[in-house]
């Protein structure tokens, strides 16, 4: 888990990175912050989503699928006010990109959370592990669609 969180971190900083080569010093310096200031946002977020994942065992699969069901439900909205904004015939290539990668990223979550309740218990950690991946997969591309 806390290499995924690692692996996000980076490549946000790495598409930061890209992204600043043909900037000047100070495009380079506000775009390093807000690089910064998103791959926090998205440490925090994952922390306070999902807390200690570790404690959500076979018996607390019902707490967990509770957590991301009511995870789901606020990105629901935040999702529609996203797209309520969206306008694909005005919007540049990468904001084209980024919807549509967004798209993926909320149908990919939704069905792991509706794999979730098939879950065994032999199989709980790894459906587990594949619903955090998943919210964070969504959660970055959430976040690069408001950005764009």
């Amino acid at each position: 888990m806390k290499k995924s969180i690692i692996v996000l971190i980076a490549g946000f900083a790495g598409g930061a990175w890209l992204g600043l080569a043909g900037c000047s010093k100070q495009e380079r310096a506000d775009a390093g912050a807000k690089a910064r200031e998103l791959a926090q946002e998205t440490k925090t977020a994952v922390a306070e989503a999902w807390g200690d994942v570790k404690a959500y065992t076979f018996e607390k699969r019902d707490d967990f699928s509770r957590n991301a069901q009511a995870m789901s439900a606020r990105m629901d909205a935040q999702l529609s006010e996203l797209r309520a904004n969206y306008s694909e015939a005005q919007a540049s290539a990468s904001r084209q990109a980024a919807m549509a990668e967004l798209k993926s990223a909320e149908s990919d979550y939704k069905a792991k959370l509706a794999a979730l309740g098939q879950a065994t218990a032999d199989t709980w950690q790894a459906a587990k592990d594949n619903v955090v991946l998943a919210w964070d997969r969504l959660e970055a591309s959430y976040r690069k669609a408001r950005a764009e």
